[in-house]
């Protein structure tokens, strides 16, 4: 028995990134037989469900831990935060819709028996598998919930009319084996990886020794900061289906509480990407974002390796791209203030390092 951030001119996601595979790439196609089966199972998923009632409202620091197992018989699984009796029909704040056949995650919300915008986009591919005991954290904030599967954040959803805060159960249907706890944490997510520190090595190009592996959307300690002449250099694969990808240089190696971001570079190819350059915005988070600074500037080959490099100068933090400077951001706060490096999106990690910039070229492509 179960026991129980936008950018000026970004989607509504956390630090604006619309990251993951995008929906027209992944309807799932039915034919006639095919959709009414689908329909049986999805009337037989509504019936397999449990709900908790919220004893005290939800809150900053909430946290809701989801386990079970998806089943072959059950095409997808919801966890719901909603409102009322759920025998009868209710608004619900916040739908977290699991759908294995199309493998993606739709959230959305019900107001007076009505949907919303979905939303389908994430910070990581879609981490669900048949017959695999999955994890699901829920962490509430004030503007948002954000979501982890199996320890590491796969997306966030802003609170919409009605909001979570207010909700009074949390339900979880198409899941037999499922199991739901409610509670409060100051750690999110609590099943994240062990962190990593960056290593320094002495040049760009001097030979890596006993260097950690690298893993995609990762967070990395640079306990000592980046200090003034030298650089962070990020070398990985482009996923072939480039969407976009961000590096943060952050006061805080955590998701939660939001740290302070001190440089943000994100790198979007699904803005016009028709054309040759992709779109890089550069910006600052300290509660809020500042003013972006936005160039097209990055050539990038979707599916090919490439090096990035960020320069602690005197003023600014200058952005390389395979030894194009592709953008400047003037420091915002004191860069003595950077402990951590954030790598999410199309951007697949090999080798994250340290070292003086003292070589570094400086040069732009016309």
């Amino acid at each position: 028995m179960p026991v129980n951030g936008s950018c000026v001119s970004c989607l509504k996601m956390e630090y604006g990134v619309e990251e993951g595979i995008p929906r027209e790439f992944l309807e799932y196609d039915f034919v006639a037989q095919d959709a009414l089966e689908f329909e049986l199972q999805l009337a037989e998923a509504r019936d397999v469900k449990f709900t908790q009632p919220l004893l005290e409202p939800l809150s900053i620091g909430s946290h809701i831990v989801c386990t079970g197992t998806p089943c072959e018989d059950i095409p997808w699984f919801a966890i719901n935060i909603g409102f009322g009796d759920d025998n009868a029909p209710t608004d619900i704040a916040v739908h977290f819709n699991v759908r294995m056949p199309q493998c993606y995650v739709v959230r959305n919300t019900k107001r007076q028996n009505k949907w919303g915008h979905e939303e389908t986009t994430a910070f990581r591919l879609f981490p669900f598998k048949l017959g695999r005991l999955f994890t699901i954290e829920v962490l509430v904030d004030e503007k948002e919930t954000l979501w982890a599967v199996d320890g590491e954040h796969y997306c966030s959803f802003e609170h919409r009319n009605p909001s979570p805060l207010n909700a009074t159960w949390v339900q979880v249907s198409g899941v037999r084996d499922a199991t739901l706890t409610i509670k409060k944490t100051d750690i999110y997510p609590t099943l994240a990886p062990a962190l990593v520190e960056v290593p320094l090595r002495s040049a760009l190009d001097a030979p890596a020794e006993n260097e950690p592996s690298w893993r995609p959307n990762v967070i990395a300690t640079i306990s000592k900061g980046i200090p003034e002449g030298h650089q962070i250099v990020v070398h990985g694969r482009l996923r072939p289906m480039l969407h976009s990808f961000v590096i943060d240089l952050m006061d805080s190696a955590r998701e939660w509480p939001l740290p302070n971001v001190l440089a943000h570079v994100n790198v979007r190819a699904y803005d016009e990407s028709q054309r040759d350059r992709q779109l890089v915005v550069l910006n600052a988070w300290f509660g809020g974002w500042g003013l972006e600074r936005r160039q097209r500037t990055a050539r990038l080959v979707p599916g090919t390796n490439a090096t990035f490099r960020i320069v602690r100068g005197g003023g600014e933090w200058a952005v390389y791209a395979d030894d194009m400077l592709i953008g400047e951001l003037e420091h915002r706060a004191a860069p003595e203030g950077v402990k951590a490096v954030r790598i999410r999106g199309d951007l697949y990690p090999d080798t994250v390092y340290l070292c003086p910039a003292t070589s570094s070229p400086v040069k732009e492509d016309c």
